[in-house]
């Protein structure tokens, strides 16, 4: 059973109840016997009071676990050292192996029923009261049952004790999921890593005074991910905790001032300071200006902003991953709710409009169920892709690439369209929530395509080298034209690129079609050379 303290304990509640139900049985059966083999009183009470100290709760521990034996022990010291024999009071022999059983499992059970037997036949045996063969036919009954209940009862504690981790896992899990909701609806910034980050750079800008800023957190690839920037969309850094300023910062969690940006060794000062969390390093934070450099003090105070930061943004993080693992399971639930629910539905409109194609209809009917049929057929190819959208993941074994290899395949199939693929990966990776991110936005695009382009070849152009990667979806659709009023696809683009910090444009193909491109952490060049090589 489930090991909760004190009298809580399931357990020690079912022993408690069978132990005063047998000891009700036993004064009842003892006012039914006859009047020359009515059980003594005090032996009633000296049963009672076994009873009533037992059921005393106790933590657990050795004691606890022990009991059973020390009552089997009492019981059978009580009852055979009576005589007659008082039969009414044999059922208790069934109380110690149950209250073993489900306390210390079937061991316990068989050795309490041991006991009871033991001290039963040496008290018998002592007093000369063994040549009865009906008493040692009672005895052995009475044990015999004591050891099949506590047989059950071990059974029963086997059960509950293979459920009960599952169960306090999920428990625990509802705990602390329901006081980091209290706990997130109470900071005033919420918990987006990135808007942490965000407002860590401006907090330091007013003490500090640079001119440029990047705040970097280390993903379980072991790559420093640019959160937030400042006085610049993006920066030309590129940060490892292994060489450099930075691997130095890193290793020693001490602040590093050097002269030089990091872009021109020449001009001005840069720094680097370290997220700390305690001995651990959850990121980094560069700084530049073209001034003169910084004094101790202030360098010291912004540690120690960084310091008090580092919480605060690995919280976020912890918090990011927990709600991309909700977000999962939740479009894989809408994703089979829309196959067992609508989609069914629809298919089996189609199927009523089959039968009635087939009954003699004049010509104009016939001519507007097959118009009818077709449509069905387009929004039952469209749920299943939606089903597919939906289902599309980035996984810990397989990254980008693999994920929208797979996408882009099956729906340039099923939409018929010629497609160009792409792909230029390193060996590191993204983390898995900006992966997912590019790979939502892709979805995106390539929906757009197919729905509303008209397009006949999509082009997907897919680079990642951690920190940066490089998106770009092309089709030689119809182009933008007019957005619709109802339509938020590229307003969710734009709020996805910008959750990861990235750059995102939409245009026009030359030559006719859309072109969307994301461009995490490249540098001015890098856009420059990705941007005259599009077409």
């Amino acid at each position: 059973m489930s090991r909760l303290r004190g009298s809580t304990d399931p357990a020690e509640a079912i022993i408690a109840v069978v132990r005063l139900g047998v000891l009700a049985l036993c004064c009842l059966l003892s006012l039914l016997v006859e009047e020359g083999k009515r059980v003594p009183t005090a032996d009633i009470l000296l049963l009672a009071i076994l009873a009533t100290t037992m059921s005393i709760p106790i933590p657990s521990g050795i004691i606890r676990r022990g009991r059973p034996f020390f009552e089997a022990l009492a019981a059978s010291a009580i009852i055979g050292l009576t005589t007659p024999l008082p039969e009414p009071l044999l059922p208790y022999l069934v109380v110690p192996p149950l209250a073993a059983g489900l306390l210390s499992g079937a061991g316990a059970a068989v050795g309490a029923s041991v006991i009871s037997l033991v001290v039963l036949v040496a008290t018998r045996g002592r007093l000369g009261d063994l040549s009865l063969r009906n008493q040692l036919t009672s005895i052995a009954e009475w044990v015999g049952l004591g050891l099949a209940t506590g047989l059950v009862g071990a059974w029963a504690r086997s059960v509950a004790t293979a459920e009960g981790p599952v169960n306090s896992t999920y428990v625990a899990a509802h705990r602390l999921l329901t006081r980091l909701r209290d706990v997130a609806r109470a900071l005033p910034t919420g918990l987006d890593e990135v808007a942490l980050a965000q407002q860590v750079l401006s907090s330091m800008s007013t003490d500090l005074g640079f001119e440029r800023a990047a705040l970097y957190a280390r993903s379980e690839g072991g790559v420093l991910m640019p959160l937030a920037y400042s006085g610049s969309d993006h920066v030309d850094w590129l940060p490892s905790p292994e060489e450099g300023i930075w691997g130095k910062v890193w290793q020693s969690g001490q602040v590093v001032q050097q002269t030089g940006t990091f872009s021109d060794p020449s001009t001005g000062h840069s720094a680097v300071l370290a997220l700390r969390l305690g001995d651990r390093r959850v990121g980094l934070i560069g700084i530049e200006r073209v001034g003169g450099p910084w004094s101790a003090r202030h360098l010291a105070r912004a540690q120690a902003l960084a310091d008090d930061a580092a919480l605060r943004i690995d919280t976020g993080q912890l918090f990011s991953e927990v709600r991309a693992l909700a977000t999962v399971e939740e479009r894989r639930r809408l994703a089979r709710e829309i196959h067992d629910g609508i989609a069914q539905e629809v298919a089996s409109l189609g199927y009523v409009v089959d039968d009635l194609l087939h009954r003699p209809l004049d010509p104009e009917a016939i001519t507007d169920l097959l118009t009818l049929r077709r449509e069905l057929t387009r929004i039952v190819d469209e749920l299943r892709l939606s089903i597919f959208d939906l289902r599309s993941d980035v996984q810990p074994a397989a990254g980008l690439g693999a994920a929208l290899t797979s996408y882009v395949r099956s729906v340039g199939t099923g939409a018929g369209l010629t497609v160009h693929l792409v792909l230029d990966e390193s060996a590191y990776r993204l983390p898995i929530e900006a992966e997912t991110e590019l790979l939502r936005v892709a979805q995106e695009a390539i929906t757009n395509a197919r729905k509303h382009a008209r397009a006949r070849n999509l082009w997907v152009t897919c680079r990642v080298d951690p920190p940066r990667a490089f998106l770009r979806i092309a089709d030689d659709g119809r182009g933008l034209g007019t957005p619709r009023q109802d339509s938020f696809g590229l307003e969710i683009m734009r709020e996805r690129a910008a959750r990861l910090g990235a750059g995102l444009t939409v245009r026009n193909r030359v030559g006719g079609g859309t072109v969307v491109e994301v461009t995490l952490g490249a540098t001015p060049r890098a856009r420059e050379n990705a941007t005259a090589t599009r077409d």
